[in-house]
């Protein structure tokens, strides 16, 4: 381990002052799981960051990246933290073709921002995530793999990225994809940096392509007495034929903390079409509705309005502070979404936990978030509910927890996956950081 002047010296060196932060409020507000780093490093060009990368990687550094910072608890503890690569200077659109329906965007580009410019020219991307209140980025939102409602209409992030380039831990700069649809040289290597919480290099530059802007669209409220009609509902309104784009259950806490009126279950539904067509949509959902012997639905279609109710849904589970409360997201099939949602309230109920749940009952995943007071209480809801979700098939993930929960639990992935896929990823961490400089410990089964 260096000398901490010795250090500051010689990454002077690499990046100059600018791309340098050693004042201790900022090296603070970067720590991860109690740990701070000696110093941050915000590298301007991407030959910088990997100059950063190698120096770090040969002299046994252990590094973790950041965006926004606003996915920087999930994960289990680091084991161990001297730098932090911030991709705050790494932030430019590098192109942008609308008549080709393309965008090439450097990580640390704001989710918000990008989708700002893209409206300009009645385009969007088609990702979401939790966060983006909170100024969570582009290379955060593919580090971390993340979603939200609109997953059912456009698929998860991977759908939409065509092109890569990053840098691994010893500084080698390669690239996967491109800048059209269709890439066929060489393995498919942008798909395995997706959902890897930065462990296997820094994805510094990526193409997406893009949708227009829908016409116009509808939201219905639905409120129901159980979770069995909510999501029975939700899923006929797939089997129909009336093409839903986003499809939430939302518990009565939930409800109330999103400000809409308080039902046992509430579902909300959006389409997105042209004027004629979303007219038939709706008469069709209302239909459903009627059939199903539920009064409504509440249907609203302001533009504006929408987008804000749509936006914290997306942004639920990161409403809360952090301390001494948990956040679980929660994979499931999307027709044991119901069952799902009874056992967690029931359990909570249980331990005398006041949580609040929400489930995209048409992709499957879920959102339980809980304050507690009793650690003890909390372990055990975490760990009831993991048990009921994986012997279903399902996985959890604990996404925020204080340090001393994610202690107890030992891996804040779960158990889901089995000894060899964990071998495979294993040897992958091996390949490609083989002195685990990137964020050591963080992954699944302390990868």
């Amino acid at each position: 381990m260096l000398e901490t002047d010795n250090l500051i010296y010689d990454l002077l060196g690499i990046g100059g002052e600018d791309a340098l932060t050693t004042e201790p409020s900022q090296l603070e507000a970067a720590s991860v799981d109690g740990k701070t780093p000696t110093a941050i490093v915000q590298p301007a060009t991407a030959e910088e960051a990997a100059a950063f990368l190698k120096y770090a990687d040969s002299r046994g550094l252990k590094v973790s990246i950041r965006g926004g910072g606003v996915h920087s608890g999930i994960g289990n503890p680091i084991e161990r933290l001297d730098m932090v690569l911030s991709t705050a200077r790494l932030a430019a659109i590098t192109e942008y073709s609308p008549a080709d329906l393309m965008v090439g965007v450097q990580g640390g580009v704001k989710l918000a921002y990008l989708q700002a410019e893209l409206a300009k020219n009645s385009q969007f991307l088609p990702i979401e995530t939790t966060g983006i209140e909170q100024g969570a980025t582009i290379g955060g939102v593919i580090a971390a793999n993340n979603s939200g409602p609109f997953r059912l209409a456009y698929g998860p992030a991977r759908d939409w990225l065509i092109g890569v380039k990053f840098a691994l831990a010893d500084g080698t700069q390669a690239k996967g994809g491109g800048r059209v649809v269709k890439n066929v040289a060489g393995f498919d290597m942008m798909k395995l940096f997706i959902g890897t919480l930065g462990t296997l290099g820094l994805i510094y530059e990526m193409n997406f392509k893009l949708l227009p802007l829908p016409p116009v669209s509808s939201t219905l409220l639905i409120g129901f007495d159980d979770y069995q009609a909510a999501c029975g509902l939700a899923l006929k309104s797939i089997e129909t034929g009336t093409f839903p784009s986003a499809l939430t259950v939302l518990d009565r806490g939930a409800s109330r903390s999103l400000g809409l009126p308080e039902q046992q279950a509430t579902l909300l539904i959006e389409v997105r079409n042209t004027v004629q067509a979303l007219d038939r949509q709706v008469r069709d959902l209302t239909r459903l509705c009627q059939e199903a012997g539920v009064s409504g639905p509440q249907v609203q279609s302001e533009a504006q309005a929408q987008r804000d109710l749509w936006q914290q849904v997306t942004n639920f589970p990161y409403r809360a502070q952090p301390d001494r409360n948990l956040i679980l997201k929660i994979s499931t099939l999307p027709d044991q979404s119901a069952a799902l949602l009874s056992q967690a309230q029931a359990v909570a109920e249980r331990l005398g936990l006041e949580a609040q749940l929400l489930s995209h009952a048409g992709h499957g995943i879920s959102w339980l978030t809980a304050g507690y007071e009793d650690e003890d209480k909390a372990f055990e809801l975490i760990k009831d509910l993991t048990g009921y979700v994986e012997r279903g098939g399902g996985s959890v993930a604990a996404e925020r927890l204080p340090l001393s929960l994610k202690q107890r639990l030992g891996d804040v992935w779960g158990t889901a996956l089995s000894e060899g896929e964990l071998k495979l990823m294993r040897g992958i961490k091996e390949k490609l950081d083989p002195n685990r400089t990137l964020n050591p410990g963080r992954y699944v089964a302390g990868i």
